[in-house]
């Protein structure tokens, strides 16, 4: 076949690859949109969200921004690729061409998006560093996903490619049987044997010039004048970047490795190194025949990404090794972050290496280039060295978590009431951060949390959605040895018109406080949250597609401060992923009509309450906050702005007040933690309090998403795991503000007892959901015939008192030490019999709860001084400890 027919089948192969690629894609995110409710598969959006943008928040925008960049983006790249090496390349070669162009232009199309998004939130309180970093990681983690789906419109347009090439073949071989001339069979069997390759099989003209001779460009090189192999060294620097992004958001799909991200970067890098440089010689360089500037450059970019992601593969390996991969199905989502952290390497290295490689081309085009070793050193000297300093530096430079100094008002030492002290964070050199009281005593603080101060949508009028919260609630709970209730309160009833607060509502929980008190039990102010609000449900003869319902609005905030703009109530697989629900939660993020304002301003009056009371354990911002319109951007960056402005509006009200201090201050990662057992969380420097604790809601194995389908991805004890790391990357305690829900009594003993062992082996605290549930509660199942779900049970519509189940109110009623002096260093308590079993290091009163009527026989070492002293349900038993210390208690 001529050249000029060679040129015009290259342009037909890339332009049916091209095509083929945009139409899958299409095809793939129209599937996906309307298969995945959740938004987490779907591409930034899913069907039930609108096409056309009817406001500034409206997720319709990834119909117009996201989708169009990435089936336009990565059908261009596409073409220009597949032309630069059509029709000899095989079809594996184009294979591997669509894939990672599409895993690049995804990155690139969520860049553009994400960056739409902040600039309609308005810069305002988002720290530069931890937004850039969460940013990339998001990218990167969009990358990821489409990385996963990449390999089905790689596999068709490959297949579209092969066909194309087996048709020119046809054509081809037509030409020679009609016999157009010797010189016209001669060519078109030169195209049959070589010029047109099979697609599978190797081929003569792979490498070849126009002639058909085999070009003499050194290996690695390219014919459009570039030789990148040197710019590969760029990958360490940005596998040094992608890692202090990834551990900022995605801290708990990897542990601790010895070297830090020292060891991390060189590990990745170096592994990217060597990949990408065999990648570009073996594979990606021969394969581009007759290649133009702009398709060498994109080549390498494409090279780059994928390197990147094999250059942690590595890594991945090695901390699965040393902290264990994690069981069931949490490798891949822990794979799924490597890949991202990967994809997120190969485009920082990109950034600076395509620009610089395209330079160096550009020099030696229009300057004479020095010859032998020392043109080699210039050419690699400068990736070498600043990939060298960034690879060294990254655990050194990196910035952590950012710790406040402890102020003046942080704590008021010695002050009590009814023996409760003001609580904060103990810190001391090498060991993890822990709630401690003023008297520098680790406090673990469990508990339950109690719902009978939430306004709750009323499903059935003739179903109270509450029961009265009494002063026989509390008592009861003390004698389960309870030290903490999570007081639920709901911001519908507290500022009900706008600037306008309840204060009969805020008598409500001053009286729910004072109680808790009365029997030695701190309360974490939570304000709550189900659906948003009680005023997102649908309204009545609302038809919603398959898998999803109509939405009953639960509970959180005021009319006036929920705007859906218009977004569908129908919640997809259950009630919280709702279109107007994360419309409702979008605007909020973006404080559209200042409503993230007056949140903030409404916990400032909160804290003014209880600025000067020790008897308040802190303040849990918001419930189980929902993902938003687009997951990571709003769940992540926005989400911890929202949060930056309501500590601050905390911290400005306790001030005011003569005595106050600064309360602990709970924060949660979106709902999704709750629903996976891991999600993105704020950016690791989102604020600077020092007061901060990092409290998500454990579920695994009870209501996450797996369940539901019979797997399971996140286990018990790797959900402590993943939520540990992320304290640690905050710098902050932990606590869970839920857990349980387990399911049926006589089917969730043996994960119940599970979750209590790793409390007490790490040592923590938490809350068990939920104290008792009134028959009318939204969350309730109509038709069932007890309250369900609750420590203290009833029988439905009735309201008669039933049983708890023996093994439950034992296990929870377990000994524990109350307040520890210094730090606990192991715990054990058994769930069936009185048996406790610790030790620790410092000096101070040990205050241990045990149950049981009779009186307990306690020994140990370092204690002196001890007592016992009978109490509603049990002992208080106190000691003093001086160093080291051990109890047995039976």
């Amino acid at each position: 076949m001529p050249l000029a027919d060679d040129q015009r089948g290259g342009r037909l192969l890339a332009g049916l690859a091209s095509l083929t690629t945009a139409v899958v894609l299409a095809v793939l995110c129209a599937a996906l949109g309307f298969a995945d409710g959740t938004g987490l598969f779907a591409p930034e959006n899913w069907l039930d969200a609108g096409f056309v943008p009817g406001n500034a928040t409206s997720p319709a925008w990834a119909t117009v921004v996201f989708l169009p960049l990435l089936i336009a983006g990565s059908a261009v790249a596409v073409h220009r690729l597949v032309r630069a090496a059509a029709p000899e390349a095989r079809a594996r070669w184009v294979f591997g061409g669509v894939w990672s162009s599409l895993v690049l232009v995804a990155f690139l199309a969520k860049l553009a998006y994400s960056v739409l998004l902040l600039a309609i939130a308005g810069p305002g309180g988002l720290h530069i560093f931890p937004t850039a970093g969460a940013l990339l990681a998001e990218c990167g983690l969009t990358g990821a996903k489409y990385a996963v789906f990449g390999p089905l419109v790689a596999g068709l347009a490959a297949a579209s490619y092969r066909i194309g090439v087996w048709r020119l073949r046809r054509t081809a071989a037509k030409a020679v049987n009609v016999g157009e001339g010797a010189e016209a069979g001669r060519s078109a069997e030169g195209a049959t044997a070589g010029e047109v390759g099979d697609g599978d099989t190797a081929d003569e003209g792979a490498g070849a010039g126009e002639g058909g001779k085999r070009s003499e460009r050194p290996a690695g090189s390219s014919r459009a004048g570039l030789d990148p192999v040197a710019g590969f060294a760029w990958l360490p620097a940005g596998a040094a970047v992608a890692l202090q992004a990834g551990t900022g958001v995605f801290a708990w799909a990897a542990g601790p490795i010895p070297g830090g991200l020292v060891t991390a970067t060189l590990l990745s890098g170096v592994t990217a190194v060597l990949a990408g440089i065999g990648l570009w010689r073996r594979v990606v360089s021969p394969g581009l025949t007759r290649p133009r500037t702009g398709a060498t450059l994109w080549s390498l970019a494409t090279t780059l990404t994928a390197a990147g992601v094999l250059g942690f593969v590595p890594l991945w390996i090695l901390d699965g090794c040393l902290n264990g991969f994690g069981g069931e199905l949490f490798p891949v989502a822990s794979v799924l972050v490597r890949v991202a952290e990967g994809v997120t390497a190969g485009v920082c290295a990109g950034v600076v290496c395509v620009p610089w490689v395209a330079e160096l081309a550009w020099r030696r085009r229009t300057e004479p280039s020095a010859g032998g070793g020392l043109a080699w050193v210039v050419r690699w000297a400068p990736p070498v060295a600043v990939a060298a300093v960034f690879a060294l530096a990254a655990g050194t430079l990196a910035p952590g978590p950012a710790v406040a100094a402890v102020g003046a008002q942080t704590q008021v030492a010695g002050r009590d009431r009814n023996g409760l002290l003001p609580l904060m964070v103990l810190r001391e050199n090498g060991q993890a951060p822990v709630i401690g009281d003023s008297e520098g005593r680790q406090v673990l603080l469990r508990g339950v949390n109690v719902n009978q101060l939430i306004d709750y949508g009323q499903p059935d009028p003739a179903k109270p959605t509450v029961w009265p919260l009494k002063d026989s609630d509390y008592a009861q709970m003390e004698r389960y040895g309870f030290d903490v209730q999570r007081l639920a309160l709901s911001w519908s009833a507290l500022e009900p018109k706008r600037g306008v607060f309840d204060e009969a509502y805020l008598a409500r929980i001053r009286t729910a406080v004072d109680q808790a008190a009365a029997h030695g039990i701190h309360t974490v102010l939570d304000i709550h949250q189900d659906t948003f609000s009680k005023y997102v449900s649908a309204a009545p003869g609302t038809r919603c597609r398959a898998n999803a319902s109509p939405e009953f609005g639960n509970d959180g905030a005021p009319k006036w401060a929920t705007r859906t703009d218009g977004a569908k109530a129908c919640g997809f697989l259950g009630r919280d992923l709702s279109p107007n629900v994360q419309q409702a939660f979008t605007n909020l993020y973006n404080d559209t009509d200042d409503i993230g304002t007056e949140f903030a301003r409404m916990w400032g009056r909160l804290a003014k309450i209880f600025a000067d009371d020790p008897a308040v354990a802190g303040y849990d911002l918001l419930n189980e906050p929902g993902p938003g319109d687009a997951p990571g951007v709003t769940s992540s960056i926005l989400l911890g702005r929202l949060y930056q402005q309501a500590i601050a509006s905390i911290r400005a009200a306790e001030s005011k007040v003569a005595g106050g201090f600064h309360h602990l201050v709970y924060f949660e990662p979106s709902i999704l933690w709750s629903g996976l057992g891991f999600d993105t969380t704020p950016p690791a420097g989102f604020a600077d309090d020092p007061q901060l604790v990092f409290s998500p809601h454990l579920y695994s194995e009870s209501i996450t998403m797996d369940q539901g389908l019979g797997v399971t991805l996140t286990s018990i004890e790797q959900g402590y795991v993943a939520a540990e790391r992320t304290a640690r990357a905050y710098g902050a305690p932990l606590w869970s503000g839920e857990w349980g829900w387990f399911g049926e009594p006589d089917d969730f003993r043996s994960r119940f007892d599970r979750f209590l062992d790793r409390q007490n082996s790490d040592a923590l605290g938490s809350a068990i959901w939920v104290w008792k549930k009134a028959c009318g509660d939204p969350q309730n199942d109509p038709e069932a015939t007890t309250s369900g779900g609750g420590v203290v049970l009833y029988t439905c519509p009735d309201g008669k008192p039933l049983a708890s189940p023996a093994f439950e109110t034992t296990a929870l009623s377990q000994a524990y030490p109350r307040s520890a002096p210094g730090r606990l260093s192991s715990l054990r308590s058994s769930r069936t019999e009185r048996d406790l079993r610790l030790s620790g290091s410092g000096t101070g009163t040990l205050d241990v709860w045990v149950p049981g009527s009779g009186r307990p026989e306690a020994k140990g070492s370092g204690l002196t001084g001890i007592r016992t002293t009978e109490q509603p349900g049990g002992w208080r038993l106190t000691a003093h400890t001086s160093g080291h210390y051990t109890l047995h208690v039976a």
